[in-house]
């Protein structure tokens, strides 16, 4: 997916986007915590390079709408200008909005809105470098052909989920196909520049690779943990005793149907009510205190294979099929040596890019305008 910030209507392109990403597994919160350590390398955070789109959101943590804060600037507010290109305080929030959505599934949610500060600061020196590198590339001999053009879109339409089109996602933002597709040439335009600077990053050597493995042997290791898939029938705030009574009995049913050969991942997509469902109830790997007690429970304790009992948490209903379990231990450096080889050479590229930034920004004339997130808790 193409990171789209160069324009104003930032956090809804990055919606828009965010509709063709494939669902990550899980429900709300059960879903297995992401751990980011160099044995998992993160994408390059250089800004011209492209990233996901947020996976997956916790449900509940935006059911209640954000209030507003009236002592904080309006929506409409310019904060930041960039060689006089103007970015209203809304359409920051919005990209804040979306990193917390993204944040969600791993950050719990008093932490997160603490958070807050810290994340628009990130998304405001994204607008920024975004705003420059733009500029850079476009005043650059560098150019977007109608057919690269054509070959992105084709890309980014081939992850829409099915019943969904480009302009389906796009139209529930609110925007313009023609001026989304602008943007993306902006973009793409302004990841040949980022490649163009960093074409002449030596590849890193095995030396390195090895080093960086024995320096940082503790992010290599793995604690016990299970690949497992479910399917849930949800409970819910009106559900009474006679209607838990029979999702206890449908359940069941679904578990026979289950023993006697119905295909687990079939079953997954047609009758549970997690979002887990569409990757035929899979919740990839994870770990102790991932998961609620009685799931953990039932999950590290069942037989690889099998369909275990019925399973009752807060949620709702479980039945669950372990597929593996992974023993605790160290990655090995033959696991994860082309992983890193690729997690240094792009930290290397993004160093070069964030030099390159700091230069635009030296000849640049930006104003920024950072509002008190805390003053709306202050006594009057």
């Amino acid at each position: 997916m193409i990171k789209l910030v160069n324009k104003t209507k930032t956090a809804g392109l990055l919606a828009a986007i965010a509709a063709f990403s494939v669902a990550t597994v899980g429900c709300s919160k059960e879903t297995p915590k992401e751990v980011t350590s160099p044995a998992e390398p993160v994408q390059s955070a250089a800004v011209a390079e492209s990233t996901e789109a947020p996976t997956s959101i916790t449900p509940d943590l935006f059911e209640q709408p954000i209030q507003p804060n009236p002592l904080a600037p309006a929506a409409t507010d310019i904060v930041l200008t960039v060689d006089g290109k103007g970015i209203t305080h809304g359409e920051i929030m919005q990209g804040v909005q979306m990193s917390k959505m993204q944040l969600s599934r791993r950050v719990p949610r008093e932490q997160l809105e603490k958070m807050t500060p810290q994340i628009y600061k990130r998304v405001t020196d994204d607008l920024i470098a975004n705003i420059l590198l733009t500029q850079a590339a476009e005043k650059s001999s560098l150019t977007v052909s109608d057919e690269e053009l054509d070959k992105e879109v084709a890309t980014i339409e081939a992850n829409a989920p099915e019943g969904m089109t480009l302009k389906d996602a796009l139209a529930e933002n609110k925007l313009d196909f023609d001026e989304w597709k602008s943007d993306l040439r902006k973009q793409l335009l302004v990841r040949k520049l980022a490649k163009e600077k960093t074409d002449g990053v030596a590849e890193v050597s095995v030396g390195e690779v090895n080093k960086f493995y024995e320096e940082n042997i503790e992010s290599f290791k793995i604690q016990e943990g299970v690949a497992a898939s479910h399917i849930l029938l949800a409970f819910s705030e009106d559900d009474t005793d006679e209607t838990k009574a029979q999702k206890k009995k449908d359940i069941e049913k679904i578990r026979s149907d289950l023993l006697a050969g119905a295909d687990f991942a079939e079953v997954a997509k047609e009758k549970s009510d997690c979002p887990s469902k569409e990757n035929g109830g899979s919740l990839g790997m994870f770990s102790h205190g991932q998961m609620v007690p009685e799931f953990e429970a039932a999950a590290f304790t069942q037989e690889i294979g099998t369909v275990g009992e019925v399973v009752e948490t807060q949620f709702g209903y479980h039945l669950i099929k372990v597929a593996k379990r992974q023993e605790a231990g160290v990655r090995p450096l033959s696991e994860v040596k082309d992983q890193l080889q690729e997690y240094l050479q792009g930290k290397a590229k993004q160093e070069i890019l964030i030099a390159y930034i700091e230069e635009l920004k030296g000849k640049a004339k930006i104003e920024t305008k950072t509002p008190n997130f805390d003053a709306a808790a202050q006594p009057e």
